[in-house]
């Protein structure tokens, strides 16, 4: 009986090699943020860094644009991602900000499939005091040899807010409701990051606005 329960169980933990990715470069990620030596300006740079060799980009990038990236050239494509990069790290800057002096502590994963896994861990926020649950999407490379996040996941209010799906969503929808022109979506997105400095300026912080 123990076998047969044992086989059809799904798998508790995927790949600890996938936590241990998590753990360690979400540390050095939340560590920029939480270095006083840094000038606001050094911060965003070295986060930017690091977030990009957490992070799959590019592939985010594509994603969030769903089919329209297929129909884009290479120089289309280029001032799309210079934007959609600037933007996207500002959001996660935003909301990882919350964990500011904090730690992660990751609880367990579990398979989503053969090279996928989803990381869950646990950081205190520093505006609350209350532990959040922060989720990462994982992708082990076609080699075996490397893991990139394709997205994170905040649970606010009992539900998860899962950064790309909901840029993802929004991105989607506004070029439908604008003949998938890429240029115009540019220019949304040139407005969502003027607001999110207005916010900055006059103290209002850059509360993430989709």
């Amino acid at each position: 009986a123990a076998v047969v329960l044992a086989a059809a169980a799904p798998a508790a933990f995927a790949d600890k090699k996938s936590e241990s990715f998590v753990q360690a470069n979400a540390d050095v990620v939340l560590g920029v943020l939480n270095d006083r030596t840094l000038t606001p300006a050094q911060r965003e740079t070295k986060f930017g860094q690091y977030m990009n060799q957490f992070a799959n980009m590019e592939a985010i990038a594509k994603r969030v644009i769903g089919v329209k990236a297929r129909s884009l050239n290479d120089a289309e494509f280029k001032r799309y991602y210079d934007k959609f990069e600037t933007y996207a790290l500002e959001v996660y800057q935003v909301h990882f900000d919350q964990f500011r002096g904090e730690t992660l502590r990751v609880t367990g994963s579990k398979d989503d499939g053969p090279q996928r896994s989803t990381v869950e861990s646990v950081i205190k926020s520093s505006e609350t005091g209350k532990d959040t649950k922060v989720f990462w999407d994982v992708l082990l490379s076609n080699d075996g040899k490397t893991y990139r996040v394709r997205d994170v996941g905040i649970e606010l209010g009992g539900s998860i807010l899962w950064l790309a799906q909901e840029q993802q969503a929004q991105f989607v929808g506004f070029l439908n409701n604008n003949n998938g022109d890429i240029n115009k979506l540019i220019g949304r997105i040139d407005v969502l990051l003027a607001d999110m400095d207005a916010r900055k300026k006059d103290g209002r912080g850059s509360a993430y606005k989709g």
